[in-house]
């Protein structure tokens, strides 16, 4: 592995190879996922999505993010009956993770019980695994998550899509001949996935109803809106929704007051940053951020 990492990140100027490792390993856990039933079942969403279905590779993502697709298996139960039917689909993806991980020989559990590869969530709706390794060029223990929301509104349909890989640009006979026993990194992945207008409405969301400020939410909304022309004003309804529904299971709600467009550091953030960001970045936050706090108005006045 080191040799790949070395050779990839000579090759795509890379200089963090620690992130490059886990994207290595976030690729091959994507394939082996979508050679399994799961394909059929979990819609790919969230900031890696983004990077390998729409938008290129403007950052690093560290986690893979899935929706389970047919919500309407869920309706006209109990809450003690559909925690039932979701434990039954947790399991399976158990199974499915524990393969892969002996396969990649990462550290991975099947045991719902252990938080350090499992975390549920509001009543089995949310899921956290964690499949942890040893990076070959780090000392300090890495995992990589892969996280599902088996309860879900979906308002835009689900599309099929390519996932692509960071290094598809290396010439399929360079890898064959260099790297031969890695060449399925540079391979696609068939998949289903939200629209990118359905990744725009959880991104809006996340920014409102998550636990701390993440710069890397406004990048990618940023980045969405260069990629297409979002009519705030016609989508509002939509986000309000998806927003609405979130906080049925938790009532968190971000302080919007405590936050502004002149201390949004990038910080940490600007490591996972594969592209400059442009100018027009700055331009664009004041303006976002006073239809947020006119989002947050409408919600608390309801």
């Amino acid at each position: 592995m080191k040799d790949l990492i070395i050779y990839l990140a000579d090759t795509l100027k890379i200089k963090n190879h620690l992130l490059l490792e886990k994207d290595i390993l976030l690729h091959r856990i994507l394939i082996r996922l979508m050679n399994t039933s799961f394909k059929e079942n979990y819609a790919f969403k969230g900031g890696t999505c983004l990077t390998k279905c729409y938008l290129g590779y403007y950052r690093f993502s560290e986690d893979l993010d899935f929706t389970f697709i047919h919500q309407n298996e869920f309706e006209g139960f109990s809450q003690k009956k559909l925690r039932k039917i979701l434990s039954k689909k947790i399991n399976k993806v158990l199974e499915q993770l524990v393969l892969l991980a002996k396969d990649l020989k990462l550290d991975f559990k099947l045991d719902k019980s252990d938080s350090r590869y499992v975390v549920l969530g509001g009543n089995n709706k949310f899921v956290t695994f964690k499949l942890w390794y040893k990076p070959v060029v780090g000392v300090k223990e890495e995992f990589i998550k892969v996280q599902i929301n088996y309860y879900e509104l979906i308002i835009n349909n689900i599309v099929k899509m390519q996932a692509h890989s960071l290094f598809s640009s290396i010439p399929k006979n360079e890898i064959e001949l260099l790297q031969p026993e890695h060449v399925d990194l540079i391979d696609d992945v068939e998949l289903m996935a939200y629209s990118l207008n359905e990744i725009f409405l959880e991104k809006i969301r996340a920014i409102l109803t998550r636990r701390g400020t993440k710069s890397r939410d406004y990048i990618d909304l940023y980045l969405i809106t260069e990629k297409i022309n979002v009519n705030f004003e016609k989508e509002e309804e939509n986000i309000l929704r998806k927003i609405k529904f979130m906080l049925v299971y938790d009532k968190y709600l971000q302080n919007l007051s405590v936050i502004n467009p002149e201390n949004l550091i990038l910080g940490e953030e600007e490591n996972l940053l594969l592209e400059p960001l442009d100018k027009n970045f700055e331009k664009f936050l004041p303006s976002f951020f006073e239809y947020l706090k006119q989002l947050e108005e409408k919600l608390n006045a309801k």
